[in-house]
C-alpha cells in the first residue's frame, strides 16, 4: 500500500476480523465489550456498515491494538509466524508493566547472544 493511499472500510472490517480472531474473542464477546449487537460486528467486519472514529477507537480497545492498527500496514513488511503470533497475544494479556520490562529485559538479552 503507497502512503497516504486510502484504507477502504472492507479492509477495515478486514482487520478487525483478524485482530478478534487471534484475540481468542468471538463476535458476541467482542459485541459485548463495545456495546453494540453481534450484528453490528458483522457488519463492520464485511463492511456493511462505515465505522465511526468513536467505534473504532473502541474496538481498538477490546481487541488491545492500537488504533493505527486498523489503516496502517507495517513498514517492516515482518509477517508473523504463528509461534510469535502466540507470543505477542500472551504479553498484551500481562497488564503488569514491570513484567514487560522485565521480559523484554530477558529478550534483548538473549538476542544479543
Amino acid at each position: 500500500m503507497q502512503p497516504g493511499a486510502f484504507i477502504k472500510s472492507c479492509e477495515i472490517g478486514m482487520r478487525i476480523r483478524n485482530f478478534r480472531q487471534r484475540a481468542g474473542l468471538s463476535q458476541e464477546k467482542l459485541a459485548e465489550l463495545v456495546g453494540v449487537t453481534t450484528q453490528q460486528i458483522q457488519k463492520y467486519e464485511y463492511a456493511k456498515t462505515r465505522l465511526s472514529t468513536d467505534r473504532i477507537q473502541l474496538i481498538a480497545q477490546a481487541l488491545q491494538v492500537h488504533v493505527a492498527a486498523f489503516f496502517h500496514e507495517r513498514s517492516e513488511g515482518l509477517a508473523l509466524n504463528e509461534a510469535e503470533a502466540d507470543v505477542i497475544q500472551a504479553l498484551r494479556k500481562i497488564q503488569d508493566r514491570q513484567l514487560h520490562s522485565s521480559i523484554k529485559l530477558i529478550l534483548d538479552r538473549l538476542a544479543a547472544d
